[in-house]
């Protein structure tokens, strides 16, 4: 079985751009390896993986992860996945079943949601990953350490995709500041 790397956190903690970092210090050549990307990630390019500070790389849009099985034909040996928390809950099998064909497989994704709730199915995808990256951002509000993302819209969908308009990375307390009397009650 190959390894599985998940790089985790808030948003604007860096995880795209350690992905793409991933991607381009794989000694492999184009042909070997492919990204990924969900198709709800409209923001910047289509068939692009961006990060918010601007770095890229050519990727394909999928809307579920059996759609991996397609693209990775028998020269791929790495994929790459960004925004793996929008693949559904068959992405843990789709991973485990390219790890079984010895693919190696590094992700990224959001650890919790705008509530603060672990988000669709990262704890399983950290349970089974053998190398996990935590990154942290900072504090929108105090400059501090971030784990949590706060969002600014007043919608209650869960799944809401934006940039700086709509969220920022904030500290527990300036989380629970900012949730106020809508703080989730788990």
């Amino acid at each position: 079985m190959s390894d599985f790397t998940l790089i985790y956190g808030s948003m604007f903690s860096g995880k795209t751009t350690r992905l793409i970092e991933y991607y381009n210090h794989s000694p492999l050549s184009e042909v070997e390896k492919v990204a990924v990307k969900p198709m709800l990630d409209n923001r910047y390019a289509a068939h692009r993986i961006s990060s918010h500070g601007g770095l890229q790389l050519p990727g394909h849009r999928i809307s579920k992860a059996e759609e991996l099985y397609p693209i990775c034909n028998d020269q791929i040996k790495e994929v790459y996945i960004d925004e793996v928390q929008f693949l559904g809950s068959t992405i843990p099998d789709v991973v485990l079943g390219l790890l079984i064909q010895g693919i190696k497989v590094v992700a990224s994704g959001l650890d919790r949601d705008y509530l603060g709730r672990p988000f669709g199915e990262m704890p399983r995808l950290m349970k089974m990953a053998n190398n996990r990256i935590q990154l942290q951002a900072k504090c929108h509000v105090c400059g501090k350490a971030a784990h949590y993302t706060y969002r600014h819209s007043s919608s209650d969908e869960l799944v809401l995709v934006g940039h700086t308009d709509m969220y920022e990375s904030r500290c527990k307390i300036h989380w629970e500041e900012g949730m106020g009397h809508s703080l989730p009650d788990w």
